[in-house]
């Protein structure tokens, strides 16, 4: 497999277009490997071993496509009994954990399986709203950094291939 950007000349990631442009410029392998470092930047705010498995398994070059629809449908599980679950009781911290499952969900998800047409935006946006979430519960009224780190993490992995 070839890791390269077949593109991507610009490592200036500093705004959502940016972002935007250089995820869909990256091979299928690469969006799996980019949206699962995306999850492990908020992960600690979900404790579901089904979601932390999901991720590992994201970044594993070598997982089967076996492999990857046992773990879509276990997170996918996961994503629903969290709804489920914060959808009772309106809790903030419990809709993070929500939204975190929903991002792995994403990233996991075979084509055509996830109900949103771009799987990986669907992670960013989850991902913030996970963030977002846990600032809410702790009363936090600073703003949500985690648009800035996404970008971060965009430039080092775009660096790094």
């Amino acid at each position: 497999m070839n890791d390269a950007v077949v593109e991507v000349v610009e490592t200036n990631i500093s705004n959502d277009t940016d972002l935007r442009e250089a995820l869909n410029k990256l091979s299928p392998e690469q969006k799996r490997e980019i949206g699962a470092r995306l999850v492990d930047n908020v992960i600690l705010l979900n404790d579901d071993s089904r979601v932390s498995r999901a991720i590992k398994m994201a970044h594993d070059k070598e997982a089967s496509k076996e492999e990857l629809e046992d773990v879509f449908k276990a997170v996918k599980r996961a994503m629903i009994d969290s709804r489920t679950r914060c959808g009772a009781d309106c809790d903030w911290d419990d809709q993070a954990v929500h939204f975190v499952a929903r991002a792995a969900t994403a990233v996991v998800a075979p084509e055509g399986q996830c109900a949103a047409s771009d799987p990986l935006w669907q992670t960013v946006q989850s991902c913030r709203m996970a963030r977002n979430c846990a600032l809410i519960s702790k009363d936090d009224d600073s703003d949500n950094p985690e648009a800035g780190m996404q970008y971060e993490i965009m430039k080092r992995y775009l660096e790094s291939i």
